[in-house]
C-alpha cells in the first residue's frame, strides 16, 4: 500500500525529534530527517520553505526533480510530492510552514519596498526553487539559536523574523518568479480546487487529504467538485490515474509496480484488474506491445 504522510502532522506530532518555533498558525521547524525508505510520499496543507543545513533529498513532482543540498531551499506550496532518500545521506533542514494569508501579509505590509514592476509570468510548478542570497542564508543561521532556548522568543519577534526571511527572499531579483506567485495571491482567496487536483491526482491521496490541500470541508469540496467537473472525484481520479499509468507504460522504464505506485493506486492487482477492464489488456501485456 502506498501511503502518503501529512508533513505537517506528522512533524508537529514529535517536537522532540522536530523543534519547534510557533506564531499563530505558521511554524520553523529544525530537524534530521529520519527518512529510511528510499522513497516516501509527502503531501502538506501548508506552503514549506525548505532550507538545507546539510545533507541531501530529491524531491519528485510532475515529472521534475529537485535536488536540495547544503545551503539550497526549495519552496513546496500546498501539495503532494515524492521524496527520495540519495544512499547513506544525512539531511537537516530548517522547514517553514505557512498559508497563503502570510504571503499575502508580507506583500500588502512590505508592498512600496518591493521590486513589483516587470514581474514574470507566476509559475505553475508545486515546487519551486529559491536563490539563497547571503543575506537569506545569514538569516537562517542567525535562527538556530533560538531553538535552544529554555523559554521561547516572544511571538511578536518571531513574527518578524519570520516576515524577515520571506522579504529577504523577496527582495532579491533571482526569486523574481517566487514573488510573482506570492503578489498573484492577493485577490485570490482560496485556492483554485482544479489547481490542487490537476496536480495532485497521481498520488494516492484520501478525500480528506485533497479537501485540506484545498481548504475546505470535505462536504464543501464533493459539492464544488461535482459543480466543476460534473462526475464524482472518485471516478475522476480513476479515470486520470488510469490516463497517467498509460501515459507512463506508453514511455517505458518503469516496471508495472512502479507505475501502478507512481499512478496512485494502492495495490497492483487492483490496479492491473481496472487497467484490464478500461484498456482491454494487463498493463504488462500492455507494455510488452
Amino acid at each position: 500500500m502506498s501511503l502518503v504522510f501529512n508533513n505537517y502532522d506528522d512533524t508537529i506530532a514529535d517536537p522532540v525529534a522536530f523543534k519547534q518555533l510557533a506564531v499563530k498558525d505558521a511554524l520553523l521547524l529544525h530537524y534530521k530527517c529520519p527518512q529510511v525508505d528510499k522513497h516516501i510520499q509527502l503531501f502538506s496543507h501548508y506552503n514549506e520553505i525548505m532550507f538545507t543545513l546539510d545533507g541531501s533529498r530529491t524531491m519528485h513532482h510532475n515529472g521534475k526533480s529537485f535536488t536540495v543540498t547544503k545551503h539550497s531551499c526549495l519552496l513546496t506550496r500546498k501539495t503532494a510530492y515524492l521524496q527520495e532518500l540519495p544512499e547513506l545521506v544525512g539531511w537537516e533542514v530548517l522547514a517553514f510552514y505557512f498559508q497563503d494569508s502570510f504571503f499575502r501579509q508580507v506583500i500588502n505590509e512590505y508592498h512600496q519596498y518591493l521590486p513589483l514592476k516587470n514581474l514574470p509570468e507566476p509559475p505553475r510548478d508545486m515546487l519551486i526553487e529559491v536563490h539563497v542570497s547571503d543575506t537569506t542564508r545569514a538569516f537562517f543561521y542567525s535562527i538556530l539559536p533560538y531553538f535552544n532556548q529554555s523559554v521561547q522568543p516572544a511571538e511578536g519577534l518571531l513574527e518578524l523574523k519570520f516576515k524577515e526571511l520571506l522579504f529577504n527572499i523577496f527582495l532579491d531579483p533571482a526569486n523574481a518568479a517566487l514573488l510573482s506567485y506570492a503578489n498573484s495571491l492577493l485577490d485570490m482567496h482560496k485556492t483554485p480546487l482544479w489547481e490542487i487536483m490537476e496536480a495532485n491526482y497521481m498520488f494516492n491521496l484520501t478525500l480528506d487529504q485533497f479537501a485540506r490541500m484545498a481548504h475546505r470541508s470535505v462536504s464543501a469540496f464533493k459539492k464544488e467538485f461535482t459543480e466543476y467537473y460534473r462526475t464524482s472525484p472518485g471516478k475522476w481520479l480513476t479515470e486520470k490515474r488510469l490516463g497517467h499509468a498509460k501515459a507512463l507504460l506508453e514511455r517505458g522504464g518503469q516496471s508495472v509496480g512502479e507505475v501502478a505506485f507512481n499512478s496512485g493506486f494502492e495495490n497492483l492487482s487492483h490496479f492491473s484488474r481496472i487497467f484490464k477492464e478500461k484498456y482491454g489488456m494487463p498493463p504488462l501485456q500492455y507494455q510488452n506491445r
